[in-house]
């Protein structure tokens, strides 16, 4: 059978804790404030997903064909090309 280990000294109060108290998580004054715009990697990838919702809009026949042509030749929906429209507009 192997021995049991001897167990570790308890910790102990340092002589100087009033000078140096330690009280949680000490704050940065450079903390980052975040802000609306993103990240740098939002540049790179995009907005994060939003939930899609039904938005019904009548547009032209001729507009129609024109965006299922561009979702077809894109191989995405054309949701997602009429989504992508709109944030740009909307930006």
């Amino acid at each position: 059978m192997s021995k049991k280990p001897e167990p570790k000294p308890a910790l102990v109060r340092a002589d100087d804790a009033e000078i140096h108290p330690v009280s949680g998580r000490i704050e940065s004054p450079r903390r980052r404030v975040k802000t609306k715009q993103g990240a740098t990697s939002d540049t790179i990838t995009g907005p994060a997903k939003d939930k899609n919702v039904d938005l019904a809009v009548r547009v032209p026949k001729s507009l129609r064909r024109q965006i299922r042509a561009m979702a077809k030749d894109r191989k995405v929906t054309p949701d997602d090309i009429v989504s992508e429209i709109l944030r740009t507009a909307l930006d």
